[in-house]
């Protein structure tokens, strides 16, 4: 029995700090706890009973790893039993310690620690981790807020912010860190060498020790001796010693001198040393290199930039930069490092090599560069940096691919296109031609004039002049017509001009450099500065090979080529498709069906030349890209927030090693597990979908160690150069992130100006009386009137946040009443009489020149303009939703705004660091606070109705206000679709916009509290299906910004089959119901739409499309249908070649899209399954399937039922009811072949090829309801071993592009472990699905496979019965909607062990009918009623079957592979 032991208060032997404790508990158990809340899960406390009285705690029950509640109190009742058999009187405070708490928990482990060490025996070697079989003792997350000093009442009924906790621990402060943030508002602030504790100023060279933070650099700044030092700042030693610390050369000052002193206020005629320290930065090259040693980093190399462009010399430099991720700022930053001249490519190698060795930077950290495209001697230069560094990646390419691509295709096979062009413009040059054609045809085409660089160059430039001259068309041809007889060149021009050849090469030109103009145009609109511009440019660089090889390249060919990058693949006409079905474009396919007379003789000439051209544009987009298809779309989808999913470990080791930071195996598996651990934390419930990508990556490598190697690789990627790369702007963001905002040319005056100056102003600085609500304190809410301040300070010095109480509505009232009980009231008398008090204190105060108050803009570049909706957060408070309004004073301090407070109407004056705009509404927004205060509850309402109002959109009228605000919660988690956040900016005059009246109610007010806005106004972006063909066809509007489905232009994602997109409603929709079939076996609903009441179906074999009328008549013609139905047969525009039908065109790579958008993404630690194109309707064959542990053939039922032609169908089968079910049923169709283990090698090549493979091993010793189950491993487990087998011998070759399709069935309630087996043997993770959508009777199953689609969702068609009494015989009545899982076992009919019948009949209670189990599994009425067998016999062939309804939404898909009746 044990010692029972008690704490002692008055005992200093019972007393000991959480530091003891927890060291006491990671040293016995060996677990890595930091947090007393940390232990609350109860499983340590179990695992101490195991080392003290072995065999009191089954350690296989004890759940280690969970973060669950309910596993919690399991573990806590496996303890109390303990307690009792051992005879431990002390309770288990259970409700306590899974509150989370600090006391509670803190004191029933000092409890312990006695209770262990008075039970200490004589020590036994015990092997923690070995006792829990090698789990982890998993640290429980989000501890409640424990230590007394964090428990402070709710003021004004507002909710405290969990940042405030940051500052205390235990009643005690945390130091507080340096923020680099204060340097934007104390100039004169940096880091200290003393560490993170401390802070450096610069104007009295001396360390200031944080307490407060903020505070502590505001109490300091208020010194005499730093206000002296302020004053005359230039006699501070401080501020020379770094000003004067480097000497720069002539070149760099030049440099400087002509191209970064835009971002200073005033020009300067010569840039002094003390100038290029701000621009360079104050720690420059300290910091510089600094980060360039820890962190990868970038470099840009910018040659023959002018140093003075006035000079006759024109000398120009070189200029060296480098990027790397700051994760402090959580931004991407450039800065200048060095400034050359050299004369040839060798000394410009040989400078550059000089550069790194003279800072010391490391080339093993250098992971990409860029050269710029005007660099003659760009290849040395690349070869000189790899040499340093094998693995570093030259990204020039990739942002050069529409040009070169663009240059490479029209040189090799549009030469005359180009002559063309040439004439014409020769013709305008030399012509006096007052003709208003062809000066819009050449307007702002400047490539044309340079004869040194051929027009090609640009692909923007030739794209712009093509769309030009095919406009205009008609009328050069009637202007060349008209010239002069004898002008032999306006003739030959003419001539050109009417040939159809050249005509329709243009338009495919146009049709043809569409995508590389779009991607041009992209990286011409990019930010650098951008991280998620990035992260786009690869996605669509990715895209852009598969675009053009997809024009050409058989669907196969395509995947081939991506991964290979073979140019055989591309000459091998085998692989390319018949000309065709090359995509042309629709205009192109209208004008030669308009002229097939006329291009008859050419048309093959055209085909070859189109094809020619596809080739070469598809090998130079292939030889510019410098990473592989699969590399790109790796780093973009790892990049992206929502794409972490898609990426697998595998591929996630394939970019490191890529990169060169994974060299060695052991490296490989903790990259996999750093990254497993990614995927699997959750967001957070703030963490919004508008939060900044750097800000996004910060937060998460911040969990990570700096030895991460997963945090390398992501830095990696965030390093990389993104445009705009154009030498000025990347000049201009070098100088931006130096210390330019630091520089003051007032310091250039005299020390007399500037005490001038300061005296002029005094009165700015002075405060005003006004009153101030301090943060609430143990209850009580402190009232300050503040004092007159007879302090000069600077006018532009931050002051502490005030808020202003200006007006209070009843409503507020009541919510201070009610949420603060034990608060001082402020009543509505209260609040006017002090208001009234401030104001007249305020203005006998101070005399002033003027009466009244000015109302003011805001002109400090801070952004945050008059009429803006923003979050604000005010110390103790949640964020606040607010409109910022004119600033009422005389004086307008610097970063400061007013803010009306929507929901109670408050003001305040809040710096613009605790602003953020209100498109951060996922940030910022507080459920609990929604939930709880109707005061924050209306203040969204309010605040989303103006933003409503402004963006033009419009929520239909429902009955409950709740309704239309979660509508509207919806519209703003969603990103404020379609206009995004800048459709609610204030309008452009509102930042100007005055009052002449001395009201404190201003011009944007929020709106008067109404149920509804503009109900009857339809929004500028809803659109019909109507409109949307007109702003397509009339308009020129690009199809893909609508959805095909409905119009509108809030569009989610691309339509897989049609050009155009889908909204987020009809993408749901279209993935439930596209692979939805009739008992006919054609679509239950509309290819396009998948919708419409009247469709036509398609007349082709094997193909099983049909199109709505709706469609029909309104994407490709009015009366289309009718005109259709007299057509027979019909072959639908999926069988037809891609052209287009109206507005209706097929995508050429449309069998590839369809199957990647139902791709199986939940095998994340897996490689994703290979994706087969599908197969065009006329080269459909029969399916042949062999099916393993077949039971009563469900699968050849459902086959049949969705009229698939079977070739052979091969059974293995052991149970003789189940074969005659087969084999009476289905006529002798299936072939049986009996134990599936006498099935080899030989015997598959004589039956096979399959195209199928499907089988359920059986589930006895797998399930858990089985306490006698053996496992995986033994018994019946085993079997699934022959599955494996099978499928192993099965699958094809790589080279083989014959699809192979296989199933996995097993049951839900299996073991973690055999579960992750049978994963990791079959490299894929299990889709979970159960038939209770589809039919009355629970039945969850596992299916592991690469079947299309097999994540879509189950939908309920016409034809299931969903409920127990749609599938009972006449006159019975059923007791529940729902049935328990139908097994083989007799009892399982019962709803629970005691429960009763499902079924009544004549008032009695009755089982399930053997006919209406079949019902229920979806079987056919009288199925199993076979071979005289009886109930029993029939009931266990059922309940080792297959659910039909769940077999058939998985096999629709395979619709598009194999032929069909």
């Amino acid at each position: 029995m044990a010692m029972n032991v008690s704490l002692d208060p008055n005992n200093p032997d019972d007393k000991c700090s959480r530091y003891e404790v927890l060291s006491w508990i990671n040293e016995t158990l060996q677990t890595n706890f930091t947090q007393v809340e940390q232990c609350r899960s109860g499983a340590c406390f179990c695992q101490f009973m195991d080392l003290l009285f072995p065999g009191s705690i089954d350690m296989s029950k004890v759940k280690f790893e969970s973060q669950k509640r309910s596993d919690f109190k399991q573990n806590y009742s496996l303890l109390q039993t303990a307690f009792r058999k051992s005879g431990i009187k002390q309770p288990v405070p259970v409700k306590q310690l899974l509150t989370g708490k600090f006391r509670p928990n803190f004191t029933f482990l000092k409890w312990f620690r006695k209770f262990f060490f008075a039970n200490e025996r004589q020590r036994r070697e015990y092997k923690p981790v070995e006792a829990r079989n090698g789990q982890d003792i998993v640290q429980v997350d989000e501890p409640v807020k424990s230590p007394r000093s964090w428990k402070n009442p709710r003021e004004s009924g507002r909710v405290r912010d969990e940042s405030d906790k940051d500052m205390e621990l235990n009643g005690r402060r945390q130091p507080v860190s340096y923020d680099s943030k204060w340097e934007r508002n104390f100039k004169w602030i940096r880091a200290s060498h003393m560490g993170d504790n401390c802070a450096y100023c610069t104007l009295c060279d001396y360390n200031i020790i944080l307490h407060a933070g903020f505070f502590d650099l505001k109490r300091h700044q208020q010194t005499q001796k730093h206000m002296k030092r302020e004053m005359g700042g230039l006699n501070s030693s401080g501020r020379k010693k770094i000003e004067n610390s480097i000497s720069y050369s002539e070149t760099m000052l030049l440099f400087i001198q002509n191209h970064c002193l835009s971002s200073l206020p005033s020009r300067i005629n010569k840039v002094s040393q003390r100038t290029a320290s701000y621009i360079l930065g104050l720690n420059y090259p300290n910091d510089i290199v600094s980060a360039c040693k820890m962190n990868p980093y970038c470099m840009y190399i910018y040659g023959q930039v002018l140093l003075d462009a006035e000079s006759r010399e024109r000398t120009s430099c070189h200029v060296v930069l480098v990027g790397f991720f700051e994760e402090k700022r959580a931004r991407y930053c450039i800065r200048l490092l060095d400034v050359f001249q050299a004369e040839d490519g060798s000394s410009v190698s040989g400078c550059l090599l000089n550069v790194l060795q003279k800072f010391e930077l490391p080339a093993g950290n250098m992971v990409a560069f860029y050269v710029n495209d005007q660099e003659q001697t760009s290849g040395s230069v690349v070869s000189q940096i790899q040499e340093l560094n094998p693995q570093v990646i030259d990204l020039g390419g990739l942002y050069s691919v529409p040009d070169s691509a663009c240059s490479a295709g029209l040189q090799a096979h549009s030469s005359q296109v180009q002559e063309l062009i040439a004439s014409i413009y020769e013709h305008f040059s030399a012509c006096s031609t007052s003709n208003d054609n062809l000066k819009m045809l050449f307007a702002g085409i400047e490539g044309i004039k340079d004869t040194s660089a051929p027009l090609s160059h640009s692909c923007e430039e030739f794209c712009v002049l093509v769309q030009r001259m095919l406009e205009m068309w008609s009328d050069l041809v009637s202007y060349f017509t008209s010239c002069d007889e004898n002008n032999d060149k306006a003739k030959q021009i003419c001539s050109q001009l009417e040939n159809p050849k050249v005509r329709i090469t243009l338009m495919f030109l146009d049709h043809a450099l569409g995508p590389l103009r779009a991607f041009k145009q992209h990286l011409q609109q990019s930010k650098g500065s951008v991280r998620a511009d990035l992260v786009q440019i690869l996605r669509e660089a990715s895209g852009l090979l598969r675009s053009y090889a997809s024009s050409f390249l058989r669907p196969q060919a395509v995947i081939r080529y991506l991964k290979e990058r073979d140019p055989a693949i591309l000459e091998n006409s085998t692989f390319c498709l018949p000309a065709t079905e090359l995509s042309l474009g629709g205009v192109v396919e209208d004008f030669i069906s308009a002229r097939e007379e006329e291009l008859a003789d050419s048309i093959n000439v055209f085909h070859d030349e189109c094809l020619a051209f596809y080739k070469t544009l598809t090998t130079s987009i292939a030889d510019s890209l410098p990473l592989s298809d699969s590399v790109l779309r790796g780093i973009s989808q790892l990049l992206s927030p929502a794409g972490r999913l898609k990426v697998t470990g595998k591929s996630i080791v394939d970019l490191a090693v890529q990169f060169g930071i994974c060299s060695e195996p052991e490296d490989s598996a903790k990259l996999t597990d750093e990254f497993l651990e990614y995927q699997l934390v959750e967001d957070e419930e703030d963490t919004p979908s508008t939060l900044p990508l750097e800000r996004y990556w910060c937060n998460v490598l911040k969990t990570f160690p700096p030895e991460s190697i997963f945090k390398r690789l992501v830095l990696c990627f965030l390093i990389l150069p993104c445009p705009s790369l154009e030498a000025e702007k990347i000049f201009a963001q070098a100088v931006e992130n130096g210390d330019v905002a630091h520089w003051d040319d007032s310091s250039e005056e005299s020390d007399t100006d500037l005490t001038k100056e300061l005296d002029s102003n005094d009165d700015s600085s002075l405060d005003h009386t006004e009153v101030k609500i301090s943060p609430i304190r143990n209850g009580q809410m402190k009232k300050n009137r503040g004092s007159t301040s007879e302090m000069v300070q600077h006018s532009d010095t931050v002051k502490p946040c005030v808020v202003r109480l200006e007006k209070i509505t009843s409503q507020r009232e009541m919510d201070l009443r009610r949420d603060g009980a034990d608060d001082d009231i402020w009543t509505s008398s209260t609040i006017h009489e002090v208001k009234n008090n401030a104001r007249s204190s305020a203005s006998n105060s101070t005399p002033s020149p003027r009466s009244g108050k000015r109302e003011q803009a805001y002109h400090d570049g801070k952004g945050y303009a008059i009429g803006e909706l923003v979050w604000g957060k005010v110390k103790g408070f949640s964020w606040w939703p607010g409109l910022v309004v004119v600033w009422k004073g005389r004086v307008l301090p610097v970063s400061m705004r007013r803010v009306e407070w929507f929901g109670d109407g408050m003001f305040s004056e809040i710096h613009t660091e605790g602003l953020l705009p209100f498109a951060a509404f996922a940030k910022c927004f507080c459920s609990k606070s929604y939930e709880g205060l109707p005061t924050y509850r209306n203040a969204i309402y309010q605040i989303l109705e103006l933003a409503a109002e402004r963006c033009g959109k419009n929520f239909p009228p429902l009955e409950k206000k709740g309704e239309e605000a979660k509508a509207m919660l919806d519209w703003a988690f969603g990103g404020f679709q379609p206009m995004g956040p800048d459709g609610f900016l204030p309008p452009v005059d509102s930042s100007t916009s005055k009052t002449e009246s001395d009201s404190s109610v201003c011009d944007y007010q929020p709106p008067a509290k109404r149920k509804y806005v503009n109900k009857n106004r339809q929004s500028a972006q809803d659109y019909t299906r109507d409109q949307m063909v007109y702003e397509v066809t009339v308009k020129g509007r690009n199809i893909e910004d609508f959805c095909l489905s409905c119009g509108t232009a809030n569009i989610e994602i691309v339509h897989p089959l049609f050009v155009g997109s889908l909204c987020f409603k009809c993408k749901e929709n279209f993935t439930e119901t596209l692979y939805r079939y009739d008992d006919d076996g054609y679509q239950s609903y509309c290819t396009v739409c998948c919708a419409g009441q009247e469709v036509i179906l398609c007349g082709n074999a094997s193909c099983c499309r049909c199109f709505c009328k709706e469609c029909l008549n309104m994407l490709v013609g009015p009366a289309t249908f009718d005109k259709l139905k007299e057509v027979d047969p019909w072959s639908c525009y999926i069988c037809l070649p891609s052209k287009c039908y109206g507005v209706l065109k097929l995508r050429p790579d449309w069998s590839v899209r369809v199957q990647e958008y139902f791709a199986n993404n939940s095998a994340f630690e897996f490689e994703p399954h290979r994706v087969y194109p599908s197969i065009p309707a006329h080269k459909r064959r029969p399916i042949r399937v062999l099916s393993l542990f077949d039971g009563i053939a469900t699968g050849y039922l459902v086959l049949r039922d969705l009229g698939f032609k079977v070739e052979r169908y091969i059974a293995s089968e052991i149970c003789e009811d189940s074969i005659a079910v087969g084999m009476i049923k289905h006529e002798g169709q299936i072939e049986y072949v009996k134990d599936v283990r006498t099935i080899t090698r030989k015997h598959l090549a004589e039956w096979g090829p399959f195209d199928l493979l499907i089988g359920g091993s059986p589930c006895n010793d797998l399930s858990m309801v089985n306490p006698a189950r053996k496992g995986l491993f033994e018994g019946t487990g085993r079997l699934f071993f022959e599955y494996y087998r099978m499928l192993t011998m099965m699958r094809p070759r790589e080279d083989d592009d014959r699809p192979f399709f296989w199933l996995f069935e097993n049951v839900v309630a299996m073991s973690a472990h055999d579960k992750a087996d049978i994963c990791r043997f079959l490299e894929c993770n299990p889709v979970m699905i159960d038939a209770v959508k589809v039919s009355p009777a629970h039945r969850a199953r596992y299916f592991w496979g690469n079947l299309p689609g097999m994540n879509r969702p189950l939908a309920t068609s016409l034809t299931d019965k969903v409920e127990l009494q749609d599938c009972l015989e006449v006159g019975r009545t059923a007791m529940f909607n729902k049935v328990r899982t139908i097994t083989t076992k007799s009892n399982s009919i019962k709803q629970g062990k005691m429960g009763p019948l499902p079924v009544t009949m004549n008032g009695k209670e009755d089982y399930l009918w053997c006919t209406e189990m079949e019902r229920i599994f979806g079987f056919p009425k009288h199925y199993t009623d076979v071979n005289n067998m009886g109930r029993g016999q029939r009931q266990k062939v059922l309940g080792r079957s297959w659910s039909v309804p769940v077999i058939r939404h998985l096999f629709a898909p395979l619709k598009d592979y194999f032929a069909c009746e």
